[in-house]
């Protein structure tokens, strides 16, 4: 498993991934999850990024793109950020997401000085939960109806795992 920037040819991909049932349940999908949707939001990425506005990578496997994480809501006031992840039907349950999230972790502190990281996870998300947990976060907050879990995984100046 390796991150990677996004390609124009991971379009189908995503835009299957914005139309996963299960992705969609958990995530904010745009209105139009279609093939161009997806080359355009791709064609933003590096802008995105270096804005410090999103930095999204895809979980690449055996050359393929399986899934996706990044960071949002960039805070440099607070050297914060949320992340978020998702695998591709058919890719979950092989490490991909703790991989990445950990990749994803590291990138963050040792590249873009961010010094906290939060997964805000839906409370019915078990198997998010344990990705979060097999990273290394640690709850912050307890879910409740109506309340996503809260995981941090908090940079304590030493080199990132």
């Amino acid at each position: 498993m390796t991150l990677r920037a996004w390609r124009a040819k991971d379009a189908p991909v995503l835009a299957a991934a914005w139309n996963d049932p299960t992705i969609a349940a958990v995530s904010r999908p745009p209105d139009d999850r279609s093939i161009g949707a997806a080359e355009r939001w791709i064609d933003g990425c590096a802008v995105r990024e270096q804005r410090l506005l999103a930095i999204d990578r895809v979980v690449s496997a055996n050359g393929r793109c399986v899934g996706e994480v990044g960071l949002s809501s960039i805070d440099q006031g607070r050297q914060a950020a949320l992340i978020g992840w998702w695998t591709a039907a058919g890719q979950r349950g092989n490490g991909y997401a703790t991989a990445a999230v950990r990749e994803m972790t590291a990138l963050a502190f040792d590249e873009f000085g961010i010094t906290a990281v939060v997964a805000e996870i839906g409370i019915d998300n078990l198997r998010s939960v344990r990705v979060a947990e097999r990273a290394g976060f640690e709850l912050l907050r307890q879910g409740a109806e109506g309340l996503a879990h809260a995981y941090v995984f908090r940079h304590d100046g030493a080199r990132s795992q």
